[in-house]
């Protein structure tokens, strides 16, 4: 019998460590998500008062919690001595929302990028944006292609126009809301310089994205969409007459 004990207590203390270890290894696996780093009050902010250094401190969220009108703490400089708009508990987010912005907005454009405004085709969206939102921006514009009229060297070449739609950016952050109804954004200066010379050749359509989605952002995955496609649409459909008189309600 005491030969028996020592051998109850090694299986109890094995089993143990092993529940250890694969709590362990199954509290790894949660924590596996990507963490950003986004602005928090350090302390309570009063309604009006003008955020300092000493008021925030950096706070990591998952990727996937990430509130929408989220700083991150890389950008923290755009909020100093912005005044919040109401009461921000300690440890709340500090939301583009909840500060004013009176300062000038080079205070909100990224380390290294350029910030300018860009207005769309179709404004009736940007009216339901917020700063903070994501958007994709596509573009439809002409695109002319010269083909030879025949197989010979001297053949005749003739130039054709088609109108093409396709996207142009699968993902940028609106930084503010223009007067004129278009948005502020901030990229890359190569990014920037082709966003700004294609708006004067392209009709620009922003789609709402949801924030923080990190899939379809292959600007290629889009595809392209041309007019002719409309008439291929309509192939083998039957065509219809609408009545002059409109059928009879029955009740």
């Amino acid at each position: 019998m005491k030969n028996i004990i020592p051998l109850v207590i090694a299986v109890i203390l094995g089993l143990t460590a092993v529940f250890a270890v694969s709590r362990t290894v199954s509290k790894n696996k949660e924590n596996t998500e990507e963490m950003v780093e986004i602005v928090a009050a350090s302390r309570m902010l009063g309604s009006g008062e003008a955020v300092a250094e000493a008021f925030i401190v950096p706070r990591e969220v998952p990727l996937s919690a990430l509130p929408k009108q989220h700083i991150k703490w890389d950008n923290r400089s755009m909020v100093i001595g912005q005044k919040v708009l109401h009461t921000i508990a300690k440890g709340d987010y500090l939301l583009l929302s909840d500060v004013g912005m009176s300062r000038s907005m080079g205070n909100v454009i990224g380390d290294g990028e350029w910030g300018f405004p860009i207005n769309f085709a179709d404004s009736s969206l940007v009216a339901m944006l917020q700063p903070g939102d994501e958007i994709a921006i596509i573009g439809t514009f002409k695109v002319s292609e010269t083909v030879k009229q025949g197989k010979n060297l001297d053949a005749k070449e003739e130039t054709f126009t088609r109108t093409v739609t396709s996207v142009i950016f699968p993902r940028v952050r609106i930084l503010e809301i223009t007067p004129s109804g278009g948005v502020f954004l901030s990229l890359p200066p190569q990014q920037a310089l082709a966003l700004t010379a294609i708006s004067r050749e392209a009709e620009l359509y922003p789609l709402l994205r949801k924030t923080n989605d990190t899939k379809a952002l292959n600007r290629k995955d889009g595809g392209i969409f041309e007019n002719s496609a409309l008439t291929r649409m309509i192939e083998g459909l039957t065509p219809i007459d609408i009545p002059a008189v409109p059928a009879e309600i029955k009740e």
